[in-house]
């Protein structure tokens, strides 16, 4: 209602206030006590949310503030034009108004108000109708919804000719590797943006699976297993190999699988038998964990190293190819628990994993995320989520997670970590090799 004759809206206020039971919780009366003690706002069907809003009131000489505490904002699309404040005081008012604009409203704890229209003040006055206190209200709702990804192109051709690489995170930048079967040379960034020219990598075999290079997570060293040796490397481009004595002999190294818990995984075979092994890099010593199945992969599976919400150190590995080229549709995760490491395999009847191969995943945001990647039926999968630690996946909001302009579905491609970004790297589909460079961040991924 627009403003009314001073006298006649006090009035009402005393009327209305005496009789309305949630204007105040205080257990004393002080009739010159003309100060709001909390503020809040009803939550909404809509946005439930609203109501755990945290307000503080800070009763200064002037006029008095309510504000968010630590000026956080409200959630992306709150509907503040038309907020239910709730406001206790510190001792029974004879009067509360609310003046929004052009506009008076008695405080009776039911009106819906429009805090857009700043400045929006409240007016209390005291039980003794004399003394009084004013206090601004203000309210604010990110503007940016928290769901959406912002993503960037930052190069659209690090290296040329494009062929297949692996793309590591190291403290001081980017490392590329890269090989067109017969040679691999390494590229390195600072930024992801602007590249070194390529340099021939020494020390490697010749048939290297670059894409099964992982980072130690001790010693921050390059490291590649193969065959019965353990390729290691401090720069990337110098590479010496040492001779591993394994448990079970004679042996073959089948695949490089992750850095995890202060030890390289890889799979072995032995005669008849596959089994799941660590090379310890502070004892310098092998140690096997288990056998595993046949259909284990050992190339072009997906696997991200993440601290799981039980606090639980885990490694998760999805697809790939065994080694007699099938697909298998299984989920592995690797725990390392108070009882020693447990692997499990976490495909279900009511939960069946997914048969891809070259996808790529990260744990970002509270969920892990997968990129990419070769479905059995030979298309490109696109971006799934997974908020049960890779027990299943599901299809991701494309409405939050646009595609730049450019960018191809693709296999094979290096996805990496660095602060608040996930940076994509590179892959390939049907008909050829990328070496682009994006960069995606959640607009809430630094909200608290």
């Amino acid at each position: 209602m627009k403003r009314l004759y001073f006298s006649g809206l006090l009035a009402v206020g005393f009327l209305l206030l005496s009789c309305s039971k949630d204007t105040s919780t205080s257990v004393t009366y002080d009739t010159t006590d003309a100060t709001v003690s909390t503020f809040s706002l009803a939550a909404q069907d809509s946005f439930p949310g609203i109501g755990a809003a945290v307000f503080t009131v800070d009763n200064r000489l002037d006029t008095g503030l309510i504000a968010p505490k630590d000026g956080d904002s409200l959630l992306y699309g709150t509907p503040l034009n038309r907020v239910v404040p709730r406001v206790t005081f510190n001792s029974r008012p004879s009067a509360a108004i609310y003046y929004v604009g052009d506009t008076s409203y008695v405080y009776t704890g039911y009106d819906t108000i429009d805090l857009t229209q700043q400045p929006v003040y409240l007016r209390v006055y005291a039980a003794n109708r004399t003394d009084e206190k004013y206090y601004r209200i203000e309210a604010y709702a990110h503007q940016a919804d928290p769901y959406l990804y912002r993503i960037d192109t930052l190069q659209t051709q690090l290296a040329l000719p494009a062929r297949t690489m692996q793309a590591l995170r190291r403290n001081d930048g980017f490392y590329a590797f890269l090989t067109d079967g017969y040679a691999v040379s390494m590229t390195r960034s600072a930024d992801a943006v602007t590249w070194t020219g390529e340099q021939a990598v020494t020390g490697l075999p010749q048939d290297v699976a670059v894409r099964q290079i992982v980072m130690d997570s001790v010693s921050a060293d390059f490291c590649y297993l193969a065959g019965t040796s353990l390729y290691r490397s401090s720069d990337g481009l110098t590479w010496t190999a040492s001779t591993l004595a394994f448990p079970v002999a004679p042996f073959a190294i089948e695949a490089t699988l992750f850095s995890f818990a202060g030890r390289l995984w890889f799979v072995a075979s032995g005669g008849d038998e596959m089994y799941l092994a660590c090379y310890d890099t502070a004892n310098e010593s092998v140690s096997v964990l288990q056998t595993l199945p046949s259909d284990f992969p050992v190339s072009d599976f997906a696997a991200v190293v993440f601290r799981s919400v039980s606090g639980c150190p885990t490694a998760f590995l999805q697809g790939g190819f065994d080694r007699d080229g099938r697909m298998p549709s299984a989920g592995w995760s690797l725990e390392d628990t108070e009882n020693g490491f447990r692997l499990l395999n976490l495909a279900s009847s009511r939960y069946p994993q997914s048969a891809i191969a070259g996808a790529a995943l990260v744990s970002y945001a509270g969920r892990l995320i997968r990129f990419g990647g070769l479905s059995a039926d030979g298309s490109v999968s696109g971006i799934y989520e997974s908020e049960s630690e890779g027990l299943f996946f599901v299809a991701a909001d494309t409405a939050h997670l646009p595609v730049p302009d450019g960018f191809a579905p693709r296999y094979r491609q290096s996805v990496v970590v660095a602060g608040d970004y996930i940076y994509l790297i590179g892959g390939q589909d049907h008909s050829r090799y990328y070496s682009d460079v994006y960069r995606a961040r959640l607009n809430s991924i630094d909200w608290e």
